[in-house]
């Protein structure tokens, strides 16, 4: 009887050791991708110059050009 008693608890521990194994290993690639995609993110940010209405109306892209420009 004891044997039984020991061999589900045995198998139950394991379980639980196992379930928190999976838990911390979901953990650590859930902070991977999440450094890995915030740093994708912050490379690509300032690689597209963005365009403002003034360039796309015809206007210098920057205030240097505009004033030069105006001179």
């Amino acid at each position: 009887m004891e044997t039984c008693f020991a061999e589900s608890h045995a198998a139950a521990a394991k379980h639980n050791v196992i379930t928190i194994e999976k838990a911390m290993g979901m953990i650590k690639r859930y902070l991977q991708l999440t450094t890995v995609m915030a740093a994708k993110q912050r490379a690509n940010a300032h690689a597209v110059p963005r365009m403002g209405a003034k360039v796309a109306a015809g206007r210098p892209p920057s205030c240097h050009a505009n004033i030069a420009a105006n001179r």
